[in-house]
């Protein structure tokens, strides 16, 4: 088989490529050749990556590379693995699909000085399939501040020097170097098919040259002056008619450079330079030229990062993102007088989180000591949906729809919670020796329970614990548990507390089970957060400020050390829209998963209809469970899946735009595995687990806020 020769480059910097088997004996035999393989460490390193590459790339087989300024002969992977592997650091800040754009593009670059270094940075973030270099002059000791050569480079052209790194890097990307630079002569030929060009050369008349053939055949031009760290676009692809240099320099034409001497061009690729705006170093030195320096000075540093530069704009080229004509300065001598200090910018420490203690109760009368245990319970996000409502001979609790979220379909967990705060009440009357009678009163958005404290007890309803410090003291505790199993008798007095006509509890503690229901928690909390309404709400929910009086207390999430440090990132829309974008984030979930494989049982309550009274007495049943778990020192967290609430796959697929199907599919695999009866919705899902944590006193809105009277 034939050599694939990479280029028409002079005869002692030819990079030719060799498959299996083709390697030339005389060049296999060559003593004074350095032979190496890559191969083996590079093969292995390929089986690593994630996603794991296809069996195509792992099989692909290796190629030969000759490298003659080298005198070396080195085996590396094949073309598309060698990319694969080379370029997978990359990876998010570029895809996989974003890559294989780039390497369809064709990018020539004109004066390798400044260009060298944006040629290096294309190449490492493999940003071009394709590189045309243009220069007529050889490296010399004074480019060694700037161009990132060497001595062994001296005297050897520019473009050739560039081409060399760029094929030690990639020897796949295809390099072409011209040597005399660019002239009238060769320019169609330079420009043919390219899909941008880089202009870095000195010549003002060629600057104009290049840019004037460019707008004829709609090539985007980028320039990188290094001084202030401008970068200028002109996307004559998108402005065929744009004036060159955006017209700072008039209209300009090639024809009417010509014969003009070089003190003729200096005024006009000032006016381009825009000269209020160059740095006051480099405008002295443009007085200075040719009596205390010879040339203009340039940095090392300004010019790597104006490689840096370039290739974030031909990111967004590639990426189409918007990248109009204009220029952008990138002047860090001023972003360094902006230094700030992040102890500066702290504020100051703010007093512990910590919720009031409970008042005492005893000195309370019947109706406020009822209308504060009402208070005290729980509710999703705990937003308190409920508007308590008191005079001597009543209690009554309504649901605020005010106090709502996407998730809380139909006010569904509004009324559960409703349901909870009116047990509650009912416990804080018994407390006090006061018969009592449920009504449930209102209806839709405005529904409540009525606790009046002249009648007869509702034998209707199911016992309640009596033990209202139980009630005061219950709380929420959400870390890890031991994975203890749950006794079978604990099962039974958990599964008992919501025997009713209308409620059941199915208690899950088979590790199959339990481990199955995680991996649903985790893909509904993975939705949460890729969904941008639901991801909002969740992170509305949650606060540090001592002074909130409802949401959940960030110190009581119990979060692992790796996910504290991770918190501020998590709460970025855009950091999940990118996730999103990618399909990726599984790692979102894996907290939710890892609680719920950490409990002992699951507990998901039953009701036997779909209305929402039916979802207020149900959570009535739903604090007596709770309760009744902490009795037998089990610690009780809700985890309630993103789709609970809603009563059918439309419903679930509402929730969110781009994950509403595995809502729904999330939603049947749960009813798969645990069957409701005909009629029957689910109320709620606790997590319970033994745990040494202490649960902290949730935060609550003063009784005389959320009581009218």
């Amino acid at each position: 088989m034939s050599p694939d020769t990479r280029n028409p480059f002079p005869d002692d910097a030819v990079a030719t490529i060799y498959t299996e088997g083709s390697v030339p004996a005389a060049l296999a035999d060559d003593p004074i050749l350095d032979v190496l393989d890559i191969t083996p460490g590079a093969s292995a390193a390929l089986s690593q990556l994630l996603p794991r590459p296809t069996r195509n790339l792992l099989d692909e087989p290796a190629r030969y590379v000759h490298f003659p300024w080298r005198r070396a002969l080195i085996r590396i992977p094949g073309p598309n693995s060698y990319r694969r592997l080379r370029l997978d650091r990359n990876r998010h800040k570029i895809t996989l699909a974003e890559h294989d754009c780039a390497a369809r593009l064709r990018i020539g670059i004109v004066g390798l000085s400044v260009g060298h270094a944006i040629a290096l940075t294309l190449a490492l973030e493999g940003l071009a399939g394709e590189f045309r270099l243009a220069d007529f002059d050889s490296l010399e000791v004074t480019n060694l501040n700037r161009v990132p050569g060497s001595l062994v480079d001296l005297e050897i052209n520019k473009s050739v020097v560039a081409a060399r790194r760029i094929v030690e890097i990639d020897p796949y990307v295809r390099t072409y170097p011209f040597t005399d630079g660019i002239t009238t002569g060769n320019i169609d030929e330079f420009l043919a098919g390219l899909d941008l060009v880089i202009e870095e050369c000195d010549s003002f008349d060629v600057k104009v040259l290049i840019r004037q053939h460019c707008r004829q055949l709609g090539i985007p031009v980028l320039m990188e002056t290094s001084d202030g760290g401008t970068l200028d676009i002109e996307r004559f692809d998108l402005e065929p008619q744009r004036p060159l240099f955006h017209g700072l320099a008039g209209d300009l034409n090639i024809d009417d450079l010509v014969d003009l001497d070089r003190a003729a061009l200096t005024p006009l690729a000032v006016r381009v330079l825009e000269p209020a705006k160059v740095t006051a170093p480099m405008a002295a030195s443009a007085i200075e030229l040719g009596h205390t320096v010879t040339a203009w000075p340039q940095l090392g540093g300004d010019v790597l990062l104006g490689g840096a530069t370039v290739a974030a704009a031909v990111r967004r080229f590639v990426q189409g993102r918007p990248l109009p004509s204009g220029r952008v300065r990138f002047d860090r001598d001023a972003w360094l007088d902006d230094i700030a200090d992040p102890l500066a910018l702290q504020p100051p420490p703010a007093s512990a989180p910590t919720t009031p203690e409970p008042p005492l109760t005893d000195g309370m009368s019947g109706r406020d000591l009822v209308a504060y245990a009402a208070s005290r319970a729980p509710s999703a996000g705990n937003q308190q949906p409920w508007e308590i409502i008191a005079d001597e001979r009543s209690v009554t609790i309504l649901l605020d729809p005010t106090r709502t979220s996407i998730l809380d379909v139909g006010h569904r967990a509004s009324a559960v919670a409703v349901g909870a705060a009116a047990y509650n009440a009912r416990v804080a009357a018994t407390s006090r020796g006061l018969q009592v009678e449920t009504q449930i009163v209102g209806a839709g958005d405005r529904l409540g329970v009525r606790i009046a404290f002249d009648g007869a007890t509702n034998a209707d309803l199911p016992p309640t614990v009596t033990d209202l410090s139980a009630v005061l003291a219950r709380g929420t505790r959400r870390g890890h548990g031991d994975g203890s199993p749950m006794p079978a008798a604990d099962a039974a007095r958990v599964a008992a507390a919501a025997d009713t006509e209308h409620t059941r509890a199915i208690v899950l503690t088979d590790r199959a089970d339990v481990e199955h229901y995680a991996s649903i928690a985790a893909r509904s909390d993975r939705i949460r957060f890729l969904t941008p309404d639901l991801h909002r709400e969740m992170f509305a929910e949650l606060t540090d400020d001592p002074g909130d009086q409802t949401g959940i207390d960030i110190e009581s999430l119990a979060l692992p050390a790796a996910m504290k440090g991770m918190f501020e990132v998590l709460r970025r829309p855009e950091v999940m829209a990118l996730l999103d974008d990618w399909d990726g984030g599984e790692a979102l979930g894996a907290d939710a998963a890892a609680r719920v494989t950490s409990s002992s049982a699951l507990v998901i309550v039953v009701q036997d209809s779909n209305d929402l009274a039916a979802y207020t007495n149900a959570g009535q049943i739903t604090e007596q469970v709770w309760l009744t778990a902490e009795s037998l020192g089990f610690a009780v967290h809700p985890v309630t899946p993103a789709f609970l609430y809603a009563s059918d796959d439309a419903s679930a697929r509402g929730l969110s735009d781009g994950h509403g199907d595995e809502l729904a599919e999330l939603r049947r695999s749960m009813l798969t595995a645990w069957p409701l009866r005909n009629g029957e919705a689910p109320t709620i899902v606790l997590r319970l687990s033994r745990s040494t944590e202490y649960p902290a006193m949730s935060r609550r809105e003063p009784v005389d806020r959320s009581v009218a009277r």
